[in-house]
């Protein structure tokens, strides 16, 4: 941790992290593949199309195949998040109130919060950007064309390369973000020159590996990168998203340039009038609500 060092890191400035992991990154992917599987449920939740019927007895079934998953989903329908006046006695019960989509979402961040755990303020950090980057994408969605869960989905795992990374890698890559950079690209070098490897080419290797949708693929790979007329409309989100969750505070690394909220949403969406969004008061609330429901 920064605290061990004599001195903060220099932004832009990769620490020194010991035994380097650069090299073949073959053999990262290797490793990053010897991670357990996605959630098998939340995956197979995930694979449903998102336009199809589903009726309660289906998603009740799939979800009920993983008690300790039933049981957490339950547990965040009954948290002040919902603020249900009644308690959601069965998963039944919390799929016909809360509906399929809600149900998805929440079965997707418990799965997330499993792979991301550890009590260490760099996997922390790590977590509360992912869920902020899922809530802020979800809520600005509807301008951008995109639906809501394709969205929240794409916004959760779109650094799960940098968890896979702590992983496999932690005692190469804690100190690279435990570091201070002036921006993301520059965040960016200093795991390539520990690992050979962005985050974000991880987070492709992993999706793919774990045979979940295409589209997630390229949300992982490209969200750091320029925006461009040809995104779709997931990656235009999330890219937006996750700038939008450094802005209000929810950054996984710490970059002493940071845009600001209004800035992003307006070079992300110029044409659409800032009172179109949340404010960001509005989105930081919602995002903690979130985070402190989920634990």
């Amino acid at each position: 941790m920064p605290g061990q060092r004599e001195q903060r890191d220099r932004p832009g400035q990769a620490p020194s992290s010991g035994a380097g992991a650069r090299g073949d990154t073959a053999m990262i992917q290797v490793k990053l593949c010897n991670l357990p599987p996605f959630h098998p449920v939340a995956a197979k939740l995930l694979s449903l199309p998102g336009d199809a019927a589903f009726d309660v007895k289906q998603i009740v079934s799939i979800v009920g195949g993983d008690p300790a998953l039933a049981s957490e989903i339950l547990f965040v329908a009954n948290s002040s998040l919902f603020g249900f006046p009644a308690r959601i006695q069965t998963l039944r019960h919390a799929v016909a109130v809360l509906g399929v989509d809600c149900i998805k979402q929440l079965a997707m961040t418990v799965a997330m919060r499993a792979l991301a755990h550890g009590s260490g303020p760099i996997v922390h950090a790590c977590w509360r950007h992912g869920v902020a980057c899922a809530v802020i994408a979800e809520k600005i969605a509807p301008q951008f064309g995109c639906s809501m869960e394709l969205a929240y989905t794409a916004g959760l795992l779109h650094d799960i390369g940098r968890l896979g990374f702590l992983r496999t890698y932690a005692e190469q890559i804690g100190p690279v973000l435990a570091g201070e950079y002036e921006d993301s690209d520059q965040a960016i070098a200093a795991e390539r020159s520990v690992m050979n490897a962005s985050h974000a080419e991880a987070g492709a290797w992993l999706i793919e590996y774990w045979a979940l949708p295409v589209a997630l693929s390229e949300t992982c790979s490209q969200h750091h990168d320029q925006a461009h007329e040809s995104d779709s409309p997931a990656l235009k989100v999330v890219k937006t998203a996750c700038r939008l969750a450094d802005a209000t505070g929810f950054a996984a690394v710490r970059c002493t340039a940071e845009t600001s909220y209004s800035a992003a949403l307006q070079a992300a969406a110029p044409d659409t009038p800032l009172t179109s969004f949340p404010a960001e008061d509005e989105m930081r609330a919602e995002v903690e609500a979130r985070l402190q429901a989920f634990g």
